[in-house]
């Protein structure tokens, strides 16, 4: 009867080993698939907005008023619009909890900027504040700049500090060289022109 049981109990590790590496490869397929559908649900926000802004500017008479030819039908349509792209104005956007999600969005935010040529346009197209992106710039522009200097930085530990702290850190870590190349790469819209200031 005793080598039955040794073989269960030696099977049981197994078995749990097993059970833990299907449950977390089910949570990473699962996770990556709602990380692709919050950018994809993101990027149709972005572009409702943008056709919000088109139909806007189409109903503004020479003067720069809002004008309505037919005002029974057409102004009823001006208000569902609006009613209804405020309501997506209005969605939670996704924080960033780590250093690649700064990236992530600091790209996004930069590549409508280099289209719209706007900082605050491309702000809120995105739905995200400026001082947020002032606060975590250097994050972003230290991984696009100069990311071997991300080991004189170190690992971000996120039960620890705040994307704030380690932006701090990203920001006295850069040298001399560093902070002119990023203000050159600013000036040619490269990177967001942003401005940020940090205490010491």
């Amino acid at each position: 009867m005793n080598p039955p049981s040794s073989r269960h109990e030696t099977n049981t590790p197994f078995i749990l080993v097993s059970n833990l590496r299907t449950h977390l490869y089910v949570s990473l397929e699962k996770n990556t698939w709602l990380q692709k559908r919050i950018e994809e649900l993101e990027e149709e926000r972005n572009f409702l907005r943008c056709q919000l802004d088109r139909f806007i500017i189409s109903m503004r008479s020479p003067d720069g008023k809002m004008g309505f030819k037919n005002t029974g039908a057409e102004y009823a349509v001006f208000i569902f619009c609006v009613t209804f792209f405020t309501f997506l104005f209005t969605l939670p956007v996704s924080p960033v909890k780590d250093p690649d999600g700064v990236l992530i969005r600091y790209k996004k935010i930069l590549s409508t900027y280099q289209r719209v040529r706007s900082m605050s346009r491309a702000f809120q197209i995105h739905g995200v504040d400026r001082n947020t992106m002032a606060s975590t710039s250097p994050i972003a522009e230290l991984l696009l700049v100069a990311p071997e200097k991300m080991t004189d930085v170190g690992e971000f530990e996120a039960s620890k500090e705040k994307l704030l702290d380690y932006a701090r850190r990203c920001y006295k870590t850069m040298d001399e060289e560093t902070h002119t190349k990023v203000q050159n790469m600013k000036k040619t819209h490269k990177l967001l022109p942003i401005s940020y200031r940090f205490r010491n």
